[in-house]
């Protein structure tokens, strides 16, 4: 019974803690891709700069 409680408790612990490492990857990624998104945008912006439509 004890050994139950044991791994219950485990369980009850390790819930929170995964669910927090598997959002703080996905936060981590989204960060990632947003740096790599500007980089993009900035390589992007610099090379129309100076062919202007207006």
């Amino acid at each position: 019974m004890l050994e139950l409680l044991k791994g219950l408790a485990l369980a009850i612990l390790m819930v929170p803690v995964v669910m927090a490492i598997i959002l703080g990857l996905i936060w981590g990624l989204g960060e990632v891709f947003n740096i790599v998104s500007r980089l993009g945008h900035r390589d992007h912006r610099q090379a129309t700069k100076g062919h202007s439509v207006r």
